[in-house]
């Protein structure tokens, strides 16, 4: 049987043009190596129905949020910049608040002036309110009331002159006097001197007092409209003062209704409350006061806040829709939040708070696009309820998140106009689909990543060039046409197929920075083939710690594996490990024993426990190639073991139930079968054989225990035709096939195996089932029938 050829080992790449001189934006590389993705998403973002939000999956490292993102940022270049928002407080609702919208870059502009205006009023309002002007005609309001109560308390003062009684005034009260013979006295001092004196002038002050009380019976109103007429010049000086500046801004940014709204209200709540400018009581400086019950009394602490400008949404930086992703997710980034919480919670100042708020991703994102890593926003089950209630509402309802320390505020309902992006795995995608019923409804357009390619020179070229452009930015060694070659050969490894790539460009880029650091440290002035292979060998050679140990166990004679001569019931089969990075091939005696019975084929492995379904399965699939074979006409007892030798953990699998069913059929037929060959593969109830995974390190490893026993020029592999497409083989099991002393053999059938192990034909069977006697087949069944012929003996005797 003809071995394959060095050639048919490896499938090189050899570019005819140099690809270092194309370029291949993310775009056009979207569009030529991913099409269905490309595709979908070019739909998915012309879709203008309800939550036509968007889920990507792929693998991660294809490159699905670089290129994703292009297309968005495409997109966005022909939406306009949404409006900037601005987050203000409602004068006409008690700690509640109000959304303003501005042409973007406006909101900070906006912000400023505003800010300007107050700190203005805070400079100027003090100023006026000490001047020339407001103190002469506060002065003559004092004037006023003065003469008013002096006219309102004359008679009194008349009568007592008129009496003898005379009136003192102190600074709160008053006392009366009694004016007798140029002397003055108290009333209690007349009744000890003079009886009838005294009840005269009893009657006197009793009269005095009721003209003195009817007089300051009129004081309360005296004072109330005195009052009313200084908060009257109060609202005039500052109405004089605050409304030719809110006019302005009313000029600059009042386009829009509601702005002009809230710049009048602004204007009434800034002269009701020029307390807060003015070193005044709050129900004292004007006629614009609200009514006030004692809790907002105690609350106007709050102070200045209530004139705040919180810049919630500022977009003065773009120039088109935004596009954002964030990796970094907690429900208070995705929602918004307060800073400056703690200092803001001791005076339960929630209108502070409000102004201290800050927008979540979902309003910044407004009007554009947002991506979100899948795993993330599910690592909290609140996450993925808060988003799809906003997204189903098309609003974000902001409250604070349970358990948290920071007192409530108010915001607003925000309107929400944005295309949500998920970015997961095709597990997430599916999972979520069954899982939750709603998700169907949210997100309508399906963007898949392919993680392999068909290796074709275009494919080939763009991925060449994608990589070029990429490693060009990192301004490290020169990179030649040879080791882009190498890294395309070593993507179709990944891939192990001839004929296909691995698309993950951040393992290509891995191990291209690889083969820069060994450059440099090998003082190579470029990155070239040798160097990539150099890289690759290293990598190898860091992370195959325990590959050595595996393989050491067996040069030591630790693990018993024969690699010449001839064994009955014995062959060596393959085995595939993965640890982390590195993944290596591990060769393992696989033996079987066959005696006269009625057990079957037992599995060993299946006993024990050790053996996963799959594999279980494989070995099932052997009793059924064995009644096919050879009970057909009648039925034979036997009984039969397999087992992997010197395996301590679990096995899963049905790659060795070629190996399995060629060591069977030797114990059968009691023939012995080479130990310098190797075989892996799967076969079928008919003997057909199917492949297998990780062929290329099961060929490698076996290679390596060859080399380090010495090659004898006979040893080699066997494996299914099939996975002759996957080989892409290290430089040194293709030389030695090159030199013939290592052999690979692809076969499609157990028959093929079996006369390469045995040199012995198999044989076909005849129409009733007999094979000739002297093939392989022929000697399983001569000795299934002695078997059964002595157990005959046996129950007659």
């Amino acid at each position: 049987m003809k071995a394959l050829s060095a050639e048919q080992l490896y499938r090189p790449t050899r570019f005819e043009k140099d690809p270092r001189q194309k370029k291949c934006d993310l775009r056009e590389y979207m569009r030529q190596v991913h099409p269905r993705a490309y595709q979908s998403l070019a739909f998915g973002l012309h879709l203008k129905r309800n939550q036509n939000h968007i889920f990507v999956l792929g693998e991660p490292g294809v490159g699905r949020i670089g290129m994703v993102r292009a297309m968005l940022e495409q997109a966005a270049s022909e939406r306009p910049a949404p409006d900037d928002v601005v987050l203000v407080a409602d004068f006409n609702q008690r700690n509640q608040t109000r959304y303003l919208y501005f042409p973007a870059g406006q909101g900070v502009a906006f912000k400023t002036a505003v800010e300007s205006f107050i700190a203005q009023l805070k400079t100027q309002l003090p100023v006026i309110f000490d001047g020339v002007a407001y103190q002469r005609r506060s002065h003559e309001l004092e004037q006023w009331l003065n003469e008013r109560q002096e006219a309102v308390l004359q008679p009194a003062f008349e009568l007592a002159k008129k009496l003898g009684v005379e009136i003192s005034q102190g600074d709160n009260s008053f006392m009366l006097y009694v004016l007798h013979e140029g002397e003055r006295y108290r009333l209690s001092e007349l009744k000890a001197k003079d009886e009838a004196l005294y009840e005269k002038y009893e009657k006197a002050i009793d009269e005095v007092e009721r003209a003195l009380n009817e007089g300051l019976s009129h004081f309360p109103q005296l004072q109330h409209e005195y009052l009313e007429a200084g908060k009257k010049l109060n609202t005039e000086t500052a109405l004089a003062q605050v409304e030719p500046l809110v006019e302005k801004l009313k000029a600059r940014f009042g386009d829009r209704q509601a702005t002009q709204t809230y710049l009048d209200d602004l204007k009434k709540a800034v002269v009701a409350r020029l307390h807060l400018f003015w070193d005044q009581n709050a129900d004292q400086v004007t006629t614009f006061a609200p009514e006030t019950s004692l809790d907002e009394l105690i609350n106007e602490q709050q102070g200045m806040a209530i004139f705040g400008v919180n810049l919630l949404v500022d977009n003065s930086g773009l120039t088109h829709a935004p596009v954002i992703y964030e990796d970094n997710i907690s429900l208070a980034k995705l929602m918004g939040y307060t800073i400056h919480a703690q200092a803001q919670n001791s005076t339960g100042d929630t209108l502070a708070l409000a102004m201290n708020h800050r927008a979540g991703l979902l309003q910044e994102a407004h009007g554009g696009f947002l991506m979100l890593p899948v795993e993330k926003v599910l690592a909290d089950g609140e996450i993925w309820a808060q988003l799809k209630a906003a997204l189903m509402g098309k609003r974000l309802s902001f409250a604070v998140p349970q358990g948290n320390a920071v007192v409530p505020y108010h915001l607003p309902d925000f309107p929400l106009e944005l295309t949500l992006v998920l970015v997961g795995e095709p597990a997430h995608f599916y999972a979520l689909q069954q899982l939750d019923s709603e998700f169907d409804r949210i997100f309508k357009v399906q963007v898949e990543f392919e993680s392999e390619l068909e290796r074709t020179a275009e494919f080939e070229a763009a991925l060449a060039v994608r990589l070029a452009d990429e490693v060009g930015r990192w301004n490290d060694l020169p990179l030649e046409v040879s080791a882009l070659e190498r890294i395309v050969e070593y993507a179709a490894r990944l891939a192990e197929d001839q004929h296909r790539l691995y698309a993950n460009k951040a393992a290509l880029r891995d191990m291209m920075a690889e083969a820069n650091a060994w450059a440099r440290a090998n003082d190579r002035s470029a990155v070239t083939r040798d160097v990539v292979e150099a890289a690759i060998a290293q990598r190898a050679f860091h992370t195959g710690l325990v590959e050595h140990y595996y393989h050491r166990a067996i040069t030591d004679e630790q693990i018993l594996l024969a690699l010449q001569g001839r064994r009955i019931g014995q062959v060596n089969g393959l085995t595939w490990i993965s640890i982390g990075k590195h993944a290596f091939g591990q060769p393992v005696r696989i033996t079987a024993q066959a005696s006269a019975g009625d057990e079957g084929v037992v599995d060993i492995e299946r006993e024990v426990e050790m053996a996963g379904p799959i594999h279980s399965k494989g070995v099932l699939i052997l009793s059924g190639y064995i009644r096919g074979q050879y009970l057909q006409q009648r039925n034979y007892g036997f009984s039969a073991s397999v087992v992997m030798e010197q395996t301590y953990d679990g096995i899963e699998g049905d790659s060795a139930s070629l190996a399995e069913l060629c060591a069977l059929i030797s114990a059968l037929s009691q023939t012995p079968v080479r130990q310098d060959l190797a075989i892996t593969g799967s076969v079928n109830q008919y003997g057909e054989v199917q492949p297998v995974g990780g062929v290329n390190e099961k060929i490698e490893g076996f290679f390596e225990i060859c080399r380090a026993k010495g090659l004898t020029g006979e040893q080699g592999v066997i494996i299914p035709l099939a996975n002759q497409r996957h080989l892409m083989l290290n430089q040194a099991v293709r030389d030695a096939v090159a030199a013939g002393t290592f052999h690979i053999y692809a076969l499609g059938h157990v028959d093929d195996a079996l006369e390469l192990l045995s040199g012995i034909t198999p044989g076909v069977a005849d129409e009733k089932g007999a094979f000739p006697e002297k093939s392989l087949h022929g000697r399983v069944l001569e000795r299934l029938r002695q078997w059964h012929e002595k157990d005959d003996e046996h129950g007659e005797g």
